[in-house]
């Protein structure tokens, strides 16, 4: 007779977010869930604890956990700018909360980190060990949240894979994301404003950013921090470019706002994936075929 084993459980802080929302369906396939939030959510059938992860009080589980993903954080660069303090206290102390719980429970860790770690770069390709010189206090927390990634689990032995994330974009986007702003736009004004259009990114759609993460939990030993982009760049113009023709709405200018460019903006920053893909991963979805899964999802949600 076939052996029924218990599904591992997996603890996910961030559950509702933009990675949350496309990660959660895949992991519910194989895993037991319990998601972490500010508040709960009806519409998200898992074990949900309402937890604010920048206040300093302790989180009680009493299950095993294989894995925590920790996805929660204040993402908004704008936003961290104009409040430093809610920054450090979510970003930060969030983390080592987190890990915390993960070094007295034993569970491995994926931390979600990003390109803004890196700052302002000279070379157009960057790998893992490019210097880090963050020139903004979200790149700011999010390096200091990789440096105590690394302390917990060179003190603590714990399995902890970092998926730096470049430019995603998909469906449940923020709505400070370029990507948002860029499509939300075109598909309802007649002219678009941006900041900064000539400045390149690595744009890589969502599901390929889900599959990096759930190939680092299944992979990773010990530390590692993984650079996640489809190594090609895409100025805004050529974004918006795409976006106009798969709209046929090529009568849409755009145009630039100089109190949108940030003040700390970076021109070009595209990512070296080569030490995941020693791991089996390669991004799949085109850009344009990843817009028009993602302008089908904007349609529907006007």
């Amino acid at each position: 007779c076939k052996v029924e084993f218990p599904l591992k459980t997996v603890l996910v802080t961030g559950y509702n977010g933009f990675i949350g929302s496309n990660l959660i369906p895949e992991l519910q396939k194989k895993f037991r869930l319990i998601g972490i939030s500010k508040l709960k959510h009806s519409d998200i059938n898992i074990k949900q604890i309402k937890h604010d992860i920048s206040k300093n009080n302790t989180i009680r589980l009493p299950e095993k956990i294989s894995t925590i993903i920790h996805l929660a954080g204040i993402t908004g660069v704008d936003f961290c700018q104009s409040n430093p303090k809610k920054a450090f206290a979510t970003n930060i102390q969030g983390t080592k909360q987190i890990l915390e719980l993960a070094r007295k429970k034993d569970s491995n860790v994926i931390f979600l980190s990003t390109s803004h770690v890196f700052g302002k770069v000279k070379n157009n390709t960057i790998k893992e060990d490019y210097e880090k010189n963050p020139n903004s206090v979200y790149g700011i927390t999010k390096l200091a949240g990789e440096i105590l990634c690394k302390s917990y689990s060179n003190s603590y032995g714990l399995n902890i894979g970092i998926p730096r994330l470049f430019s995603i974009y998909g469906p449940h986007a923020p709505i400070h994301s370029v990507s948002y702003s860029i499509i939300q736009q075109i598909l309802t004004k007649k002219n678009i404003r941006l900041g900064n259009i000539k400045s390149e990114r690595d744009f890589l759609y969502v599901k390929d950013a889900i599959n990096a993460i759930l190939v680092i939990m299944k992979k990773n030993k010990k530390f590692n921090d993984y650079n996640i982009g489809a190594g090609k760049g895409y100025s805004i113009t050529e974004i918006c470019d795409l976006v106009k023709k798969i709209l046929k709405k090529d009568h849409v200018s755009i145009k630039t706002v100089r109190t949108k460019i940030r003040k700390n903006d970076f021109s070009s920053i595209i990512s070296n994936s080569s030490k995941i893909k020693k791991l089996g991963w390669e991004p799949k979805i085109s850009i344009k075929k990843g817009l028009r899964f993602t302008i089908d999802w904007h349609k529907h949600k006007i």
